[in-house]
């Protein structure tokens, strides 16, 4: 299993939703450590680094910002309205 090369948030929109929407009613600090927990676990269940994909993540959080990305853009305001409501 590894990571796609792809810098393409488009395909990670509606997962990213789907984990946001899992957390929904969760106090936003226990919502974030589960989040990271649940990630650490997981890739180091898939043998990969979570360091590395963390990394990716800021990577890819500072590619959209340098230009207009508006899946990233959706992603970022879903989890900031849903978290809002916990």
């Amino acid at each position: 299993m590894g990571v796609a090369a792809s810098s393409s948030l488009e395909p990670l929109k509606v997962p990213c939703f789907t984990l946001i929407d899992a957390l929904q009613g969760t106090h936003p600090s226990r919502a974030l450590e589960a989040m990271f927990l649940t990630a650490a676990l997981t890739a180091q269940s898939a043998g990969m680094d979570g360091h590395e994909l963390l990394a990716r993540a800021h990577r890819q959080i500072a590619d959209a910002d340098a230009g207009r990305n508006p899946h990233f853009e959706a992603i970022r305001d879903y989890a900031s309205g849903e978290l809002r409501k916990a």
